[in-house]
Formats: C-alpha cells, structure tokens, sequence
C-alpha cells in the first residue's frame, strides 16, 4: 500500500516534500523518477545484439547526449590522423579529446522499434564563431510549444543558443555565449514559469533564470542538502540534466539529476557516480540519499519523463571501440521493475 505524505517516515517526508510522490517500492526506495534504474536490453531498445542499455552504436567518439521527440542530440568527433600518446595522469574515463577531431553536435532519429533507441544521424551544428574556440559541444535541445526548437550548447567561450522552426529542421547559431565560462547546460520551465538554466562550474551546478529563454540571470550556486548513503565522500558535482515535474497532486517540481564526483571508491580516482534531488523553487534542492543507477562511471545524465511514473534516463558509460577509450550512450529506467515489451511480443 502506498503510503501518504502525512504518515510516512522522515525520509518520505523529504522525498514528498521536493522529490515527489514517495511510491511503494522495498526499503523506503521512491518512485521511478528519483529510485533505483535499470538499463534497457536490445530487445527493449529494438536494437538486435546491443550491449546492456546501449542507445546507439557509433565508430566515433560520444559524449554528452539528450533527447527531444524523437531525437537525440549529441556531441561527437572522429578520430584525427594524429595519434598522440595519452598523457600521464589522464583521468580514467575521459575522452582525451586531442586525438580526435573537433567536436560538433549531430542528432540521431528513434529507432522504428523499441523504447529509446536511436540510429546515428547528421551534423546540424558546428563551431562559427570565435568564442566557441573551434568545437561545440554538450548539447540540450528544447521543443517550444508553438514547435520550434532552441538547441543549447557548450563551447570555449560558455553556453550558446542556436534555433531551428523545429526539431527535425536545419539549426543556426543565435546568440553566445548567454552564460559565460558555463558548460552542460540544461534547460527547462521552471515552477515560477520562467526558463531555466543548470549548468557546471569548476565542480559546482549553478543556475540561471530567463524571462524569455535568451538572456539569462545568473543566480550563482544552487544547494543541495539532504542525507549522502553513498560510499565514499563526495568533492564535486556535475553535469546537471533537469526535468520539470508535475506529480499526482498538482505540484510543479523542478528534478535534477547529476554527477557526484567521489574519492575513497577507487585507489587513486575519482568515482563519478548518478544522483538526483528535488526543488520546489529551483534553487535549494534535497537530495535522495541513494545512488539512481548502479552502473560504474556513469555520466551526463539527462532525464525524460514517459509519464508520472516512469522515467527514462540517458546517461554515458565507458566504450573501447579503438585505441583509445571513447563512451557509448545508455538508456535505462525506472523503476527497475518496468519493462517494455519486444515489438514482436505475443499480445
């Protein structure tokens, strides 16, 4: 039975206060959106053979991606001609960049079965302008309700905009950087009804308000308070992936996932590991204490909300498809318990 907001323990209080409804799951675990996620299986996703979660297969190197309709955006390079050594003190995990191209960001069209699969797609935004310092990249696309689609993005300079009359439609570069030295940008309608903007800073998520969506206000460092179960210590946060949530009862919910950086997990290196809180008013957030995805280096999360219930999260894992390591895009769900049928499953 699920339990009321009025009775539930402390920790459900917090979670009904800025998470959102508490759900019924074992050991006090919340619902699909802030509990425990699974990655999806080929046959959920459409794709014959995929690895565990594997949203799109692609030779070249991938980083940040984020969906909208039926697409998903993505930053991505080829490898270059060079092939410079991999420096020491590389951090295990990252891209190492120098021995690829410079990045521009493609968008890849769903899968014609399954749930959240996606096939490899076009260019539809490089660097043009000096501030970006030669690559784009992070990008976060936005459908507004007349249609049209505003692309946010990561470059030298901060966060840029570039528009399209919509999503599936050619995008060009409008105005950058609106939030300077800015990058991983995430957007959304916020409770007040006003844009907002997260994004990282030197291992910091900070926030951004607009009337319009075009010039930003920046409103400096959200906080994030609430209980830490998770094993080691947390020093940084980043990549934030928010999405506006509207529970059962008619509040309005600001949901942002991201990564906890931590030290004690692994001799010498830094753990990035998936997190989300909750806000009421899109600044002082309340954590669930546990992890969302159990997956190891699990990075750029971005969230998409299927219904009230379930949710789908895009994330990053390691992938060695060359000599050098590069990272494949995941999806997964929650609650773990859901799963979406083959498209050739008997009714």
């Amino acid at each position: 039975m699920r339990a009321p907001c009025a009775i539930s323990t402390a920790l459900l209080l917090a979670a009904c206060s800025t998470i959102g409804d508490a759900g019924g799951t074992p050991d006090g675990l919340p619902h699909g959106g802030t509990g425990e996620f699974r990655l999806l299986d080929g046959d959920e996703l459409g794709i014959a053979g995929a690895l565990p979660g594997r949203a799109m297969v692609l030779r070249d190197a991938i980083e940040r991606a984020a969906p909208a309709g039926d697409f998903l955006f993505y930053a991505t390079a080829r490898l270059g001609e060079a092939r410079p050594e991999l420096p020491d003190g590389h951090p295990p995990g990252d891209i190492y960049w120098p021995a690829f191209e410079p990045r521009r960001i493609h968008r890849a069209s769903a899968w014609e079965e399954g749930v959240g699969g996606f096939v490899a797609g076009p260019e539809v935004l490089a660097a043009s302008e000096p501030w970006h310092g030669g690559e784009v990249y992070d990008p976060w696309p936005v459908i507004l309700e007349d249609g049209t689609a505003r692309l946010y993005y990561a470059a030298a300079g901060g966060v840029g905009l570039a528009e399209a009359p919509r999503v599936d439609g050619a995008f060009a570069h409008v105005a950058g950087p609106i939030v300077a030295g800015a990058r991983r940008p995430s957007v959304i309608r916020g409770p007040d009804g006003a844009w907002w903007m997260y994004y990282e800073v030197a291992g910091t998520l900070q926030a951004a308000r607009s009337e319009d969506g075009r010039v930003f206000d920046p409103r400096g460092r959200i906080t994030i308070g609430g209980e830490d179960h998770g094993e080691g210590t947390e020093v940084e946060r980043a990549s934030p992936g928010a999405v506006r949530v509207e529970t059962r009862a008619g509040r309005v919910l600001v949901r942002l996932y991201f990564e906890s950086l931590r030290d004690g997990l692994v001799e010498g290196e830094r753990a990035h590991v998936l997190y989300v809180a909750g806000s009421a008013d899109g600044l002082a957030f309340e954590r669930h204490p546990r992890a969302v995805l159990a997956a190891s280096d699990a990075r750029y999360p971005a969230p998409v909300l299927l219904d009230t219930r379930v949710t789908l999260l895009y994330a990053s894992l390691p992938f060695f498809g060359g000599p050098y390591q590069t990272r494949a895009v995941v999806a997964s769900v929650g609650p773990a318990g859901e799963r979406f049928a083959p498209a050739d499953a008997d009714p």
